[in-house]
């Protein structure tokens, strides 16, 4: 179910019910709106108290970025790096190769860089190409890591989710996200030993987030800091 309600601070704030839901959370969609999850039943007078109650955390929630590609930007990533370049071969379309580790990204000579739907297809076919990537890298860090830890998960996978960047499921595979490429090296193992903890704790309690601060050395306070200011440099 989807609605909204106004606010005087953040004026129209979308909101979606969803069923099997037991918490409010909040996020900023792409457009600049906030955006409410709420579990169903949820009456509207709660979800403004809510916000009343979240207002100053809401102030500080990240915004979307704005997005600019250029031709000739490089776009580094872990262990690999985007050249966007142009091509005049195929009106209207987007093509890329790999050589090496550079993936050359070419979109039309004419094509509108400052749209945002180019923008939106230039992003995804980035993200696509990471899978590959993904595979070949992200997975033999984590293992990397979890046999520095003396872990050992019943599997690794790679996802393509933006927002849920890793996950432990109940069959103690770790999942990650292929965009995790397009973050530095400690955000990346930050993130591992995040989901690493979660085989001995399927929670986010006390106990959780000290064993997390023990993998990481004692940094998990500035770590995730630095992954809340992170931007993305494809659309989310």
């Amino acid at each position: 179910m989807k609605g909204y309600i106004e606010d005087r601070e953040f004026g129209k704030i979308y909101v979606e019910l969803r069923r099997g839901m037991t918490s409010v959370r909040f996020t900023y969609h792409a457009d600049g709106h906030l955006l409410m999850r709420a579990p169903l039943g949820v009456p509207v007078s709660e979800l403004q108290r809510v916000v009343e109650r979240d207002r100053e955390r809401l102030r500080q929630l990240p915004r979307p970025q704005s997005l600019s590609f250029s031709v000739g930007q490089v776009i580094e990533c872990y262990k690999c790096r985007v050249v966007i370049e142009a091509q005049n071969r195929m009106p209207g379309y987007i093509l890329n190769h790999w050589e090496g580790d550079t993936l050359h990204l070419q979109v039309y000579v004419s094509a509108d860089l400052d749209d945002e739907a180019v923008k939106r297809t230039i992003s995804s076919a980035i993200g696509r190409a990471m899978d590959v990537q993904a595979h070949a890298s992200l997975l033999p860090l984590a293992r990397q890591v979890a046999s520095e830890l003396g872990l050992q998960p019943a599997g690794f996978e790679i996802g393509r989710g933006m927002r849920k960047l890793g996950h432990c499921t109940s069959k103690k595979v770790i999942q990650l996200s292929r965009n995790l490429m397009f973050m530095p090296e400690e955000l990346i193992r930050y993130i591992i030993c995040h989901e690493l903890a979660h085989l001995t704790h399927m929670n986010h309690s006390p106990q959780f987030h000290a064993l997390v601060d023990e993998y990481t050395g004692g940094r998990e306070k500035e770590l995730e800091r630095q992954l809340r200011q992170f931007r993305f440099p494809i659309a989310r």
